[in-house]
């Protein structure tokens, strides 16, 4: 992961065993002893390395001198069944990484208890997906490549899923959500698959003018704070 605040969020989360690749313009400034002495504590590994090397691996085009390889944690959906209570999301083939990771970042912010994405989604550990997080990623499990068959085992559990769908929808502001769910965000183009949309409960939608539709990641942003308290 790369940028400072990115960083500096794993850095006050306790991440462990960490490299830690920066420039110079890093090693330089003493606000920063603080940053260095947990990471030494964390057992980061810190790298001082010259721009030229920093601009070759980097993935961004004008980076910000630091960046961070982290090992990837892969929680086990199995956790998920025993039983599942609070309230989650679920992402049915979401194809850009920018939305994945806003909408990681936005869960995280509206104490979404995990993140769920179904095999057709993109890989929310990309480059960009990461980044769009802006390290919210490291605050919430993220369940990746789960199956239809996952999920209808869940829904036999007891778990609401709430759509966001037109069909037989209701205004999000009018529903009445359980403290146990699941919320549903569909493939950018195409919404909810049909055999998803089948396992809903209930589906919800926010009511618009002069547009057809929202984005996304901006309709999880509203749908997710609305229900948070």
């Amino acid at each position: 992961m790369e940028g400072i605040r990115s960083v500096y969020d794993a850095n006050d989360l306790g991440i462990e065993d960490c490299i830690c690749f920066f420039t110079a313009r890093y090693a330089d400034d003493s606000n920063l002893n603080q940053f260095f002495e947990r990471a030494k504590i964390l057992h980061w590994k810190l790298l001082l390395i010259d721009d030229k090397l920093m601009k070759l691996i980097s993935s961004t085009e004008h980076s910000q001198g630091i960046l961070l390889i982290v090992k990837k944690e892969v929680p086990d959906p199995a956790r998920l069944k025993n039983p599942m209570k609070g309230r989650y999301v679920l992402l049915d083939s979401i194809q850009d990484p920018g939305n994945i990771g806003t909408i990681i970042r936005t869960a995280a912010a509206a104490e979404v208890k995990g993140i769920l994405l179904t095999k057709g989604c993109t890989d929310a550990y990309s480059d960009k997906a990461v980044r769009s997080s802006m390290g919210s990623i490291l605050r919430i499990p993220v369940y990746e490549n789960i199956s239809l068959e996952f999920l209808q085992d869940l829904k036999k559990s007891g778990i609401s899923f709430i759509g966001t769908a037109l069909k037989n929808a209701l205004p999000y502001k009018e529903a009445n959500v359980p403290e146990d769910c699941i919320f549903v965000f569909g493939n950018e183009g195409d919404g909810i698959s049909p055999e998803i949309l089948a396992m809903t409960d209930f589906n919800v939608y926010i009511p618009i003018a002069g547009v057809e539709s929202l984005n996304v990641a901006i309709a999880s942003a509203i749908i997710l704070f609305h229900f948070k308290d």
